[in-house]
């Protein structure tokens, strides 16, 4: 080999000093969702010591159906902002995006106000059944469900259309951070003047974590938007019309939650709290590795978006294909050290014996099949393709509801969980499959 050879070969101090910096960005986006994991592990371990079993119980029914009620008032404006405001932020179309997103966030409001009505003729009628000592827990859970659902609506948009405003970093920060942040610091002043932590105190820090997040999210976007030279090029929307698959996106918001929370909707009917308590952990662990995963969605989000703009399906195609690889070299390295851990963590966690492996390797088979298939689902809801995305998570959450009664009474938690897994590993191959069509019919590429 020549000197000239070698010196092509290895990179100069310049270019590794490049190198460094394309990777900076993915270093800081994993390492702030790792920081995000682990407070909110940590939030686990101090509401279960100050509040006990029921607080969780509180906190975990609070935020589910906050989020789900919360992404249903949405009413698939997140997903479309990200969309739009990666095709025009990069055009420097400042002005209509704020228009645009004012909008959108009015569109949200005046579907919140059509909630707080029924909200209240709903409390009205069953207040006395709402206020006994049984179910008083409830009535307050479900008065703070419908004070935060439109919060969350409002943080959701927001944190869309910053990521797609190139600010990834920011969005997952604030969205991982404050929330828990708020929580730990109201547990922390309770602990500190001798105080419990009743379930409307739980209900307060989550509302002001909800409100808090929400507000730093729509301050950031606004900053960002500024610092645009303010009305660029003509607006531009995706072919054929902006809002053709708005309300396929909606429903695959909405259904996208369900399915994640469909496991624990569905267990409680076959199976005992120890054996949900194992498949708890299982899943909890797995999803560690699953939620670094989602980062990927806000950075190509943006790029999806951008490419089916430009009717580049090559790109799209080379964007799912990175995806792919991306998310196999994260995923198997880590799902394997995590089932070689099995043993231990059982021992962490003070689970019998060996009960958690079995669960983590059925949950792993199906999250293998999650990471092989990449951003299939991203890529179809960014590039107009919504609807075949929904057909998928139809599908998969009929094939799991369908089946659980057939496979719960004779199988237990274990056998759930291999249905859930195999409706996982379904509705993503379902997916790819549909975003490889969606890619041919729309260039008449049959290869």
């Amino acid at each position: 080999m020549s000197a000239e050879t070698a010196t092509t070969l290895t990179p100069s101090p310049v270019q590794w000093r490049a190198r460094l910096r394309g990777i900076i960005p993915a270093i800081t986006l994993v390492a702030s969702r790792g920081g995000g994991i682990a407070v909110q592990f940590l939030v686990q371990v101090v509401v279960g010591a100050l509040a006990g079993a029921a607080g969780l119980g509180v906190l975990q029914l609070f935020t589910s159906w906050s989020c789900l009620l919360g992404e249903t008032l949405a009413r698939g404006q997140p997903a479309r902002a990200m969309r739009v405001v990666a095709v025009n932020y990069s055009e420097g179309n400042g002005d209509w995006i704020k228009t645009d997103l004012q909008r959108a966030a009015g569109r949200i409001l005046r579907a919140a106000a059509g909630l707080a009505v029924l909200a209240a003729i709903a409390f009205v009628v069953g207040r006395d059944l709402l206020t006994n000592g049984g179910l008083a827990d409830y009535g307050k859970i479900a008065m703070a469900v419908v004070i935060a659902a439109p919060l969350f609506a409002l943080l959701r948009l927001g944190s869309e259309a910053l990521k797609g405003a190139n600010a990834p970093l920011a969005a997952i920060t604030l969205e991982n951070l404050v929330m828990p942040g708020i929580i730990l610091l109201v547990c922390a002043v309770c602990w500190l003047t001798d105080q419990p932590v009743p379930t409307v105190i739980l209900l307060a820090a989550g509302l002001a974590g909800f409100a808090a997040t929400s507000l730093w999210l729509w301050i950031a976007l606004d900053r960002r938007l500024n610092l645009l030279p303010g009305q660029g090029d003509a607006p531009r929307f995706l072919p054929p019309r902006d809002d053709c698959d708005l309300r396929a996106l909606w429903a695959n918001s909405v259904l996208g939650i369900a399915f994640l929370h469909l496991p624990f909707l569905v267990l409680p009917w076959y199976s005992g709290p120890a054996e949900i308590g194992v498949y708890a952990v299982a899943h909890k662990l797995v999803n560690i590795i699953t939620m670094l995963l989602l980062l990927m969605a806000s950075v190509f989000g943006p790029l999806f978006a951008r490419a089916a703009a430009e009717g580049d399906r090559e790109e799209l195609r080379a964007l799912l294909w990175r995806t792919q690889w991306l998310s196999s070299v994260v995923f198997f390295p880590m799902m394997l050290v995590l089932l070689l851990a099995g043993g231990p963590l059982s021992g962490l966690f003070s689970l019998p014996g060996d009960t958690l492996q079995p669960y983590l390797l059925v949950l792993a088979a199906g999250h293998c099949v999650n990471a092989a298939t990449g951003l299939s689902g991203v890529l179809l809801n960014m590039a107009g393709g919504a609807g075949l995305e929904l057909k998928t998570l139809l599908g998969s959450i009929l094939f799991a509801v369908l089946l659980a009664p057939l496979i719960g009474p004779a199988h237990g938690a274990l056998g759930l969980a291999c249905l859930f897994s195999g409706s996982l590993a379904g509705k993503n191959l379902a997916s790819y499959a549909a975003a490889r069509y969606y890619l041919r019919k729309s260039t008449g590429d049959r290869s």
